[in-house]
């Protein structure tokens, strides 16, 4: 067991399913298709199923590192183990405010949905306040809480939401659907691109893997909750390609929304707002987490407590929404951390693996002859 974390805080490894695919399925899933479309038009649903796959390769590399880092508990281990106390201090800082930057995007992204389609005149601070709260107290509980809250956010949501979003299939045009391969593979590519943003969050991995129980064996729960999530974005992906044509959806900002308000239901006239209640399980657990990851690793970085740290982080996220109100403005953070985490997962990640097992295949060169 590792020393960081005793077993009362462990979790099971069938959990990791649900915080890897509750990390992946977030704000993105209401509005991926227009970003995906505008690159590979129809045939988006390819570029969905290459993003499952190379995130599927992603996860196995973040596991063999581990694998080749048998006593590294975490990243921050990681780092400090192979670049030493100070370079490693710089990379594992440069992962706390990545964290709290995602978390802080996430939020401001949701409260702007809010705003729009629910309560119009009413402040983002307001939200914030009631968000952060909320963090402070469940954050507080431990991972296991957060661990649970990401259980209901795929749970609910899956019996609540997903079954709304078909109800489209009625209008469908199932002629949308053709010609596949109608555009180039670097257009598909570009598609890729665009929905590997959508993934980012599964990186927290590299945080909490020390709380899980034999972590070893709970690869296999990984790859499934990717291979899950993929399934339920190429679900989605297929029914806005059966439903919108090409030049219409990039009209929509939010098109799972607009999906979702076609059901007609007798004494409910706004469907999308009991969508975007209900979304605030998905959406929320992910704020939790990557608000626990940042606190864990300025825990380890300053020997301070969590308790300590939390508060210090809610504090700049709320700082910064009195900052961040203009649409604009939300728009160009989102490409910001979008660019940031993108260059993390699928640049720095593989670099640190390679590098990781090239140091130890020359330290067992060097060994025998010293």
């Amino acid at each position: 067991m590792n020393q960081a974390a005793k077993e009362r805080f462990l979790i099971s490894p069938f959990l990791v399913f649900f915080l890897i695919h509750g990390t992946q399925v977030g704000i993105g899933m209401l509005s991926f298709q227009r970003l995906v479309m505008k690159e590979a038009g129809h045939d988006a649903w390819i570029a969905v199923i290459i993003t499952g796959i190379i995130a599927h390769l992603l996860i196995w590399v973040m596991y063999q590192l581990f694998t080749h880092s048998p006593n590294a508990e975490d990243i921050i281990s990681i780092h400090k183990h192979y670049f030493g106390k100070w370079i490693g201090f710089v990379f594992s800082f440069a992962l706390l405010v990545y964290f709290s930057l995602l978390a802080f995007t996430v939020l401001q992204t949701y409260i702007e949905i809010i705003k729009i389609w629910m309560f119009p005149l009413m402040g983002a601070w307001q939200f914030s306040l009631i968000f952060l709260a909320l963090t402070y107290y469940t954050v507080l509980g431990g991972f296991r809480v957060v661990t649970g809250l990401c259980f209901w956010s795929v749970v609910l949501p899956l019996l609540t939401i997903f079954p709304i979003l078909f109800f489209p299939l009625e209008y469908a045009h199932y002629r949308n659907l053709l010609p596949v391969f109608d555009h180039s593979i670097g257009e598909i590519f570009a598609g890729a691109k665009a929905m590997s943003l959508q993934y980012l969050g599964m990186e927290m991995l590299l945080v909490y893997y020390s709380f899980i129980q034999q972590p070893e064996k709970s690869h296999k729960w990984a790859q499934w909750g990717n291979a899950f999530t993929t399934l339920l974005y190429l679900s989605i992906m297929l029914v806005a390609i059966l439903f919108y044509n090409e030049e219409q959806i990039q009209h929509i900002t939010w098109p799972t929304l607009t999906l979702a308000k076609i059901p007609e239901v007798p004494f409910i006239e706004r469907m999308e707002y009991i969508i975007i209640s209900i979304y605030v399980l998905v959406v929320f657990p992910i704020i939790c987490i990557a608000v626990w990851s940042a606190s864990r690793i300025a825990k380890k970085l300053f020997s301070i407590k969590q308790r300590r740290s939390v508060p210090v982080i809610l504090l700049l996220l709320f700082i910064g929404t009195l900052w961040f109100g203009e649409k604009e403005q939300i728009e160009r953070l989102n490409k910001w951390t979008s660019t940031i985490g993108l260059y993390l997962v699928i640049f720095y990640i593989p670099a640190l693996y390679i590098y990781v097992k090239a140091a130890n295949k020359i330290k067992k060169i060097v060994q025998p002859k010293s």
